[in-house]
C-alpha cells in the first residue's frame, strides 16, 4: 500500500492538520449554526437553544479526560497518535451518519441532542489526537502557520457546511444534510488511513511495519503524567490564560445562543439565509486568517490577542447602542466582519499561547486540558445562559457579551510569557535529578 509520513512532507503535515481541522468544522456547521437557527425557524425559543447547545456542548469540555489515556494507552507500530486520529475520524463517520434517523428534529429534539451529542463527542476525541500528533510531529518554527491553518481548516469547514446545511435542511430535512456531511468526513478518514507519521510504521494493524524512534520520550504512566500536570498547571501564568480563555469562551456559549434567534427573529433572516450568510462570512475570515500566524511570529502572541479581545468587545458594544441601524444590511455585515475576524485571531492566538506554556513532558495531555476546559466553559456559558435568557432582551445579551471580552482584555495584560518559560526551563532542571 503506498503511503507518505507526515514527518518527511511539510505540504503534507500543513495539508492534513487542515483537513483534520475542516472535518471537525463539518459537524458545527450543521449541529451548532444551521440546525439552531432551523428550529428558531420553527418556533424555537433562546432557552430551548441555549439548552440544547449546552448539551451538544458539552463533549468539547471532556477533552481533559482523553488526553492522559491517549499518552497512556498507544499502539506505537502505527503511529504515536494516529490510531487514535483513525478510530475516532471512524467513530465521527459512523455518528454523522446516524443522524439519518432523525426525520423531524422540531418534533424529535432529544434524539436529534443525544446523537448530536455523540458526534461532538468523537470530533472532541479527534480533536485531542490531533493536537497531540500537531505538538508531536510539528517543528517550532512551523507552529505559528499550522496554528493558523488549522483555524482555517475549522472555519472553513463550519461556515461552508453551514451554507450548505441550511439548503439541504429545506430542501430534503436533516437526513439528506447528514449524508453530505457523512461523505465529507469520510473523506479525512480515507487521507489518515493513508497517512504515517513516521516513514516505517504500520498503515493498518496486519500490515507490515515497526515503531519509529524518538528523540523524547513522554510520560507513558498515569503517575507520571498526572504528577507532571501538577506542577505545570497550576503555574501563575498556566491559571491566568485558562481564566481568560473561561472569560472568551463563556461569552461564545452566549453568542451561539443569542444570534441565530436574533437573526431569525429580530432581523427576519430564514433560516438559509442565516446559514449562508455565515458561510459566505466564515471562509473569506478563514482565509485572511491564514495570515495571523505569521503576525504572531513578528508581532508576539500576547499582542494579538489582546488586540481582537478589544476589537470583539468594541464592535459588539457599538451594536448594543445603536438598535437603529439593525435594519442596515451594510451596518450588520461591517459588525459582523470585525466579530468574526476578532474571533478567528482569538482562535489562532489561544491554540498558539497555549502550545507554549506546554511542558514537553507532558504537553499532548496539559494541551489537551486547555482546549477541554476551553470548550466546557462555552457549554457553561450556553447552560448559564439559558437560565436568565428569558429575563434579557438583545441589547442585555450584547451588553453581557461585551462585558466579559473587556473583563478578558484585562486579565490578559497581566500575562507573562517569559516568566512562564523561566519556570518550565527551571522544571527540566529539576527533572533531570528528581524524576517525575
Amino acid at each position: 500500500m503506498i503511503s507518505v509520513s507526515l514527518t518527511e512532507s511539510r505540504w503534507l503535515r500543513l495539508a492534513s492538520f487542515t483537513a483534520f481541522y475542516y472535518a471537525q468544522g463539518i459537524p458545527i456547521g450543521l449541529l451548532t449554526i444551521a440546525v439552531p437557527a432551523w428550529l428558531a425557524e420553527h418556533g424555537a425559543g433562546v432557552a430551548e437553544i441555549a439548552a440544547y447547545q449546552g448539551v451538544i456542548g458539552l463533549p468539547w469540555g471532556l477533552k481533559l479526560f482523553a488526553g492522559p489515556f491517549m499518552d497512556r494507552f498507544a499502539y506505537p507500530a502505527m503511529g504515536r497518535r494516529r490510531p487514535w486520529v483513525m478510530s475516532a475520524q471512524f467513530g465521527l463517520t459512523l455518528s454523522m451518519a446516524l443522524l439519518v434517523v432523525v426525520t423531524d428534529a422540531a418534533a424529535q429534539i432529544a434524539m436529534l441532542t443525544v446523537i448530536a451529542f455523540a458526534v461532538n463527542l468523537f470530533a472532541a476525541i479527534q480533536d485531542v489526537a490531533v493536537d497531540g500528533m500537531a505538538i508531536d510531529v510539528l517543528p517550532p518554527s512551523e507552529r505559528g502557520r499550522a496554528n493558523a491553518l488549522m483555524a482555517f481548516g475549522q472555519v472553513a469547514g463550519f461556515s461552508s457546511f453551514a451554507a450548505v446545511s441550511g439548503v439541504l435542511l429545506n430542501a430534503g430535512g436533516l437526513p439528506t444534510a447528514a449524508l453530505v456531511g457523512t461523505v465529507a468526513i469520510g473523506a479525512v478518514l480515507v487521507l489518515i488511513t493513508l497517512t504515517r507519521e513516521r516513514r516505517g510504521e504500520r498503515i493498518l494493524p496486519w500490515t507490515a511495519g515497526i515503531a519509529a524512534n524518538r528523540e523524547h520520550a513522554a510520560e507513558t504512566t498515569f503517575a507520571g503524567i498526572f504528577s507532571g500536570l501538577l506542577r505545570v498547571l497550576f503555574l501563575p501564568m498556566s491559571v491566568l490564560l485558562v481564566l481568560v480563555e473561561l472569560l472568551v469562551r463563556t461569552r461564545d456559549g452566549i453568542a451561539i445562543s443569542v444570534f441565530p434567534v436574533f437573526a431569525v427573529q429580530s432581523l427576519h433572516f430564514t433560516s438559509v439565509e442565516y446559514s449562508t450568510f455565515q458561510g459566505y462570512m466564515g471562509v473569506p475570515v478563514a482565509m485572511i486568517g491564514v495570515l495571523f500566524g505569521p503576525l504572531i511570529d513578528r508581532f508576539g502572541i500576547k499582542r494579538l490577542y489582546l488586540i481582537a479581545l478589544i476589537a470583539s468587545a468594541g464592535a459588539t458594544l457599538a451594536f448594543a447602542f445603536t438598535p437603529v441601524w439593525w435594519t442596515s444590511t451594510g451596518y450588520v455585515v461591517a459588525i459582523w466582519s470585525i466579530a468574526a475576524l476578532s474571533n478567528q485571531m482569538l482562535f489562532v492566538a489561544f491554540i498558539a499561547l497555549a502550545m507554549n506554556i506546554c511542558w514537553s513532558r507532558v504537553a499532548a495531555t496539559q494541551f489537551a486540558v486547555y482546549m477541554s476546559l476551553s470548550n466546557l466553559s462555552r457549554s457553561i456559558g450556553a447552560a448559564a445562559f439559558a437560565a436568565i435568557a428569558n429575563r434579557l432582551d438583545s441589547t442585555d445579551s450584547f451588553l453581557l457579551i461585551s462585558a466579559l471580552m473587556i473583563a478578558a482584555a484585562l486579565g490578559l495584560s497581566f500575562f507573562d510569557l517569559d516568566s512562564h518559560q523561566q519556570r518550565l526551563r527551571e522544571l527540566d532542571d529539576r527533572s533531570k535529578t528528581v524524576p517525575l
